[in-house]
């Protein structure tokens, strides 16, 4: 087994467990108790590191640039509430820059990187392209929000909204952001459009774990929205993959 394959099996490894744990942890115990704090920040950093280790060289780049991106908006965010409304972090992530956990990028790339990856089987122009995606992590958002500002405590909110609480505000920030990002990086990628299967999975299973935790916490609406987005996924993934997206993990 090549040093590639041998990291990549350890991280898929780790990330299962801890998957896993915490689902159980909110399923049967309703919370994530205060000895294991630090998983969280660690379950993000394997996402994005298991999407850095299956990319092509070419691709890394850009993802970097959208991680960028994606932390310098959280930044503005949170300093000045602009983008997203008035909000704060709390300690459950660590460490922090400026106010803004570290992870929060890896957090932005793997979404991105995700989204980019479903909307390959699309010979779609930049900007329908552009919208489609930002339309999809808006979406991702509607199931993540409500948990990470509630029962997960990621950040609490200042205003109230009525979205679990969440303001209609944040959700017109990311579509904005997002669109912002992925029409720069839409530009930035190599003409190479190499499908990324295991980007696919991960996606997929953090859209399955919140929403779960969603299910098990009571927000149905949430949990329908994610539910929905598992079933999309499902959809698009037996659609036949374009010419231009080949099925390779070349670095």
């Amino acid at each position: 087994m090549s040093p590639r394959k041998t990291v990549l099996a350890i991280l898929l490894s780790v990330y299962a467990l801890m998957w896993v744990g915490g689902i159980g942890s909110h399923v049967w115990f309703e919370s994530t108790p205060a000895e294991t704090m630090w998983a969280a920040p660690a379950f993000l950093l394997l996402a994005g590191l298991i999407v850095i280790v299956t990319s092509r060289r070419s691709d890394l780049s850009p993802l970097l640039l959208a991680s960028s991106l994606g932390f310098f908006a959280e930044v503005i965010g949170v300093r000045f509430g602009h983008l997203f409304g008035d909000y704060i972090y709390t300690a459950t992530l660590r460490p922090q820059l400026f106010g803004v956990p570290l992870v929060m990028a890896s957090a932005w790339m793997v979404l991105v990187a995700y989204v980019r990856q479903m909307l390959l089987r699309f010979n779609l122009p930049a900007w329908v392209g552009a919208s489609i995606a930002a339309s999809c992590m808006t979406a991702i958002d509607l199931v993540i929000d409500p948990l990470a500002s509630g029962a997960l405590g990621y950040w609490r909110w200042f205003g109230v909204g009525a979205y679990y609480g969440v303001p209609a505000r944040n959700f017109l920030g990311w579509f904005t952001v997002s669109l912002l990002i992925f029409g720069i990086i839409g530009v930035s990628f190599g003409r190479g459009r190499a499908a990324n299967s295991w980007v696919r999975y991960v996606g997929l299973s953090i859209l399955l774990f919140f929403t779960l935790i969603a299910l098990s916490h009571g927000l149905i609406l949430a949990g329908v929205i994610g539910v929905a987005l598992c079933l999309l996924h499902l959809m698009v993934a037996i659609l036949p993959v374009t010419a231009s997206a080949l099925e390779t993990n070349s670095r």
